[in-house]
């Protein structure tokens, strides 16, 4: 079975490179590259990616260890990951320390046996697989804010979208519910009283306070929900379920129990906060509603909250 993934051998004896090439051919790698010194390598590298290096270590003009340091840096301007195997006949256990303090992914001693390499190879496939799908997200996102940040939608303090990112959202949320299925969550959060802990500490607590709530936000919602910073002390989260009401009030209890009932460290103290949520909840086959409606009725919801000390939340 063909495997997908682009190699390069590097050795500067042609017969270690022509027996590497064959292992790796019979287990089903056809993209294979051969190079009999570092600078080689480097050029084909900057003509088309390589997933994986497979290096030996001891070569003239430049060794393996000097090659892998020069594949981070052109990766590193790229935004691209090269996983990294280096093979030698040394089988000291220093020998194999120094590979992995200088940020190998593996290692081999020579003679290579088959089903060594083969396992070897596919891990380093997964690594270089896993570092570039983080590079690709991570660029995605960066971008993402770029636009927001032109746009002016984005959270110059916590990174997140505004109001206006959040009704912009909001608006394509509610389409999609009413022409698919299941039901559209909006949970508005409340920090209380966040302007007595601004006189009681200081701006700056109060801007790492944020920043660690809209961390632990980040970490208690699935990547596909919406989360915003409504308002200065207020967070919106909009969430689509396939399921009913019950699947919007567990992630609200979810919400509240971990953003209200521990402690942030912060330079200044360890601050506890109270808070208050809000949550609106529209149904497929409902009603059309416009976005302004649907937040209105979850700030309606909010304020009910922060008037009843004997509850925990109001929903409609």
């Amino acid at each position: 079975m063909s495997q997908t993934l682009s190699i390069i051998i590097v050795d500067d004896m042609q017969f270690s490179r022509a027996v590497l090439r064959n292992e790796l051919r019979k287990l089903g790698y056809d993209d294979i590259r051969l190079a009999a010194s570092g600078d080689e390598v480097l050029r084909m590298c900057n003509e088309r990616y390589a997933d994986l290096i497979l290096a030996d270590w001891v070569m003239p003009t430049m060794n393996g260890l000097q090659l892998l340091k020069a594949v981070r840096q052109q990766d590193q301007a790229r935004d691209w990951y090269t996983a990294f195997i280096l093979f030698t006949a040394k089988e000291e256990q220093h020998a194999m320390l120094e590979a992995f303090r200088h940020g190998v992914d593996d290692y081999l001693v020579k003679p290579v046996q088959p089903d060594e390499l083969a396992a070897r190879v596919y891990g380093a496939g997964r690594i270089s697989n896993l570092q570039n799908g983080l590079l690709q997200t991570s660029n995605a996102l960066h971008a993402a804010n770029r636009e927001l940040l032109a746009s002016n939608q984005i959270d110059a303090l916590t990174g997140l979208g505004n109001r206006h990112y959040a009704e912009q959202r909001l608006h394509s949320m509610l389409r999609h519910t009413r022409e698919r299925t299941g039901a559209l969550c909006g949970i508005l959060i409340r920090i209380n009283e966040l302007s007595h802990i601004r006189e009681t500490y200081g701006h700056d607590c109060v801007d790492e306070l944020l920043t660690s709530f809209t961390l632990r936000l980040r970490n208690s919602v699935r990547p596909t929900d919406v989360i915003a910073r409504y308002a200065k002390a207020t967070f919106a989260v909009l969430t689509l379920h396939g399921e009913q009401q019950h699947a919007c009030d567990r992630q609200l209890k979810n919400l509240i129990q971990t953003l209200g009932t521990q402690t942030y460290q912060t330079s200044c103290a360890e601050i506890a906060i109270n808070i208050s949520a809000g949550i609106n909840v529209y149904r497929h086959g409902a009603v059309a509603v416009t976005p302004d409606d649907f937040l209105l009725r979850a700030e309606r919801n909010l304020a009910a909250f922060r008037q009843a000390d004997h509850t925990r939340s109001f929903a409609t």
